[in-house]
């Protein structure tokens, strides 16, 4: 559990989502009631976005840059850290929260988030210092670990 810490890259290994690149958000290492395991609260891309190039419409560049997002609580061992972390200027705790798996209004929640991924891949550059930031660098290429 050392290694899993909130702004930690990880790829999911099995379900639905095996093979989606995912960041922690929060861990829980106590049991309870509904889950009866140690378990981390992951926000990640279910959709990349694709490659585009210059000859193509601006219709065709938005429809193909689009990025859809997921919430979910997966169990420890289920899951496999790489050795990227999520940079500083990224809020990690803002993505998502326990409740809002528990809440009717997820599918809102899952959609802010899925923009605030679509901002960070379509604007890399940091409006603080004015430099690209390396903190959603993982969208754009593969994970090698």
């Amino acid at each position: 559990m050392k290694r899993l810490k909130p702004g930690k890259v990880i790829i999911i290994l099995n379900g639905r989502r095996a093979g989606k690149k995912a960041v922690i958000v929060n861990t829980y290492e106590g049991q309870t009631r509904e889950r009866p395991y140690s378990y981390c609260l992951v926000a990640g891309i279910e959709k990349h976005p694709l490659k585009v190039n210059k000859s193509m419409t601006k219709k065709k560049i938005v429809k193909r840059s689009k990025v859809k997002a997921f919430i979910k609580c997966i169990n420890v061992n289920h899951i496999l850290p790489t050795r990227y972390q999520v940079a500083n200027d990224f809020d990690i705790k803002s993505l998502a929260s326990d409740d809002v798996l528990k809440s009717k209004n997820k599918k809102k929640e899952v959609k802010k988030l899925g923009k605030i991924f679509r901002d960070k891949f379509l604007e890399p550059v940091n409006k603080k210092t004015g430099e690209v930031s390396k903190d959603i660098s993982f969208l754009h290429k593969k994970l090698y670990f």
